[in-house]
């Protein structure tokens, strides 16, 4: 008599415009797994990762840090997942891919033979931004995620004056059926995150061996193995131009041995950490277009300086 076949592993996409709060959340979740093995994903769009530095466990890690997953990475995820399935020894994997990514074709890899019988995608959770309501009339990246998402989870509602209202009505016009989960620095119900029972919608979508989705910006990053000045990363952060969408930077300082900061929208935060991974250089990566890396080069490069400019980066 044949023993039944193990059911397969779910998998969760966590998806979302970049600075959403995808990291954060992923974060929350290993923090309150509660007995779950999860193994974990992280693509960060770049040539420089930061947040897999940051990510603060989970069965094993894996880091994609060389491009977009929905295109040229794919073969290295479906390698990383063959060898996932191998080593076994988890319940649950969570992909968290980077905030330019269309997750379906994410998904298609999971539906290859051989990776078909062990995973099954439950749901795709699209990370929102309370804060950014008019993201998706400005972002066709930011509508496709929502679009293909089973699950919306509402980030930075303590953030916004309407808690939120203003983006849910947003995003509704682009998803109607997905429930919505709010989120309270990363928290939330995690039961109801990872307890979706698939399979996803995106599993209903044949495979088209021609789509390709190129993401609309350009990252640059910066690196230096030099102490940098906690002064001159304020004012960096600072006097960001329009044109850069998204910042973050992993670094060390003069005052702090490890430095985090987040800037999007206009906003930026600055706290000190503990990388999980500590990296080998510290990393400034900036998201935009279009971008004037000659000034952001020069911009970094005056980190380590004594003086800082008063007007670091033109407008």
């Amino acid at each position: 008599m044949t023993s039944p076949a193990p059911e397969p592993v779910p998998v969760t996409v966590i998806t979302g415009f970049l600075g959403s709060g995808k990291t954060t959340l992923l974060n929350a979740l290993l923090r309150n797994r509660k007995g779950h093995r999860i193994a974990v994903i992280v693509n960060e769009f770049g040539q420089v990762g930061i947040d897999g530095a940051l990510v603060e466990g989970g069965a094993e890690f894996v880091e994609l840090d060389n491009g977009c997953l929905c295109c040229a990475v794919n073969a290295d995820l479906e390698a990383q997942l063959r060898r996932l399935a191998e080593r076994g020894g988890f319940s649950h994997l969570v992909l968290e891919t980077t905030g330019l990514a269309d997750p379906l074709p994410v998904t298609w890899t999971f539906s290859r033979p051989g990776l078909d019988d062990f995973y099954r995608v439950d749901a795709i959770v699209t990370v929102v931004d309370a804060t950014e309501p008019a993201r998706f009339d400005e972002s066709p990246e930011a509508r496709m995620q929502l679009e293909r998402a089973d699950l919306a989870v509402l980030a930075k509602a303590d953030l916004a004056g309407d808690q939120g209202a203003r983006a849910i009505e947003a995003a509704r016009r682009h998803n109607a059926h997905a429930p919505w989960l709010p989120a309270e620095h990363g928290e939330c119900d995690f039961g109801a995150l990872l307890g979706t029972a698939g399979p996803s919608r995106a599993a209903t979508i044949p495979e088209d061996p021609g789509y390709h989705h190129h993401p609309s910006l350009d990252a640059w990053a910066f690196e230096t193995d030099r102490v940098l000045s906690d002064a001159g990363i304020e004012d960096l952060f600072a006097s960001l131009p329009p044109s850069v969408v998204r910042a973050k930077a992993l670094v060390r300082t003069e005052e702090r041995p490890w430095v985090l900061v987040h800037a999007v929208g206009g906003r930026y935060d600055i706290r000190a950490v503990t990388p999980t991974r500590p990296p080998a250089r510290s990393r400034i990566v900036f998201i935009g277009r279009p971008l004037d890396v000659p000034a952001l080069a020069a911009a970094c490069a005056a980190l380590a300086m004594d003086a800082f400019p008063d007007a670091m980066l033109p407008r």
